[in-house]
């Protein structure tokens, strides 16, 4: 009895942490994942920082079909539209300057 509820926790765990994992991000959450890139890709710092880095990989990490990609870029491009002294070329390299693959997404 013991070992069958063990058991049957442990299985209910994994599926809720596969259900967590692999839950898709909202517009909210992608700009506010990218929100630490504004000072680099407004020229107020000389490199992206790591928190910026680990959002834009958590972007590309949770968006592993092509459609989620284009939504995820629909979303960022949009937010984008509405930051003053955005310099296009290090937004459109930022997946680079952070040496990330998997997400070309330009202004």
């Amino acid at each position: 009895m013991k070992t069958g509820f063990v058991s049957f926790f442990t299985i209910v765990a994994v599926l809720v942490v596969t259900v967590v994992a692999t839950e898709a991000l909202t517009c909210e959450q992608e700009q506010s994942l990218v929100a630490p890139c504004l000072e680099f890709v407004t020229k107020k710092t000389i490199a992206p920082s790591p928190l910026c880095c680990q959002g834009l990989n958590k972007i590309i990490t949770s968006t592993p079909t092509k459609e989620e990609k284009q939504a995820a870029c629909k979303c960022l491009k949009e937010a984008a539209s509405h930051i003053p002294n955005l310099d296009k070329d290090r937004a459109n390299n930022l997946p680079k300057d952070c040496k990330l693959n998997g997400f070309d997404c330009d202004l």
